[in-house]
């Protein structure tokens, strides 16, 4: 299970600031979400997306982290 930063903690720090792992995450459930949101999440979501390739993509994350969608997984 994910326990992180929620998106309210995080709306006032650049994405600069974000870890991987709460991009990840974030990343995640945005895409999940995305026929739902509104322009300003889509644009987040982008700005997500930008940040994470900038970093040099999800591989960076260890395989357990990445493969295995950690957040969704309470007994990691």
């Amino acid at each position: 299970m994910y326990a992180g930063r929620n998106l309210d903690e995080l709306k006032m720090t650049t994405l600069s600031e974000w870890n991987l792992e709460e991009l990840s995450y974030h990343h995640y459930m945005m895409s999940q979400l995305a026929p739902y949101i509104n322009q300003e999440g889509t644009s987040l979501h982008v700005d997500m997306i930008k940040e994470i390739e900038k970093r040099g993509g999800l591989q960076n994350l260890t395989d357990h982290h990445y493969k295995k969608n950690y957040w969704l997984d309470e007994n990691v």
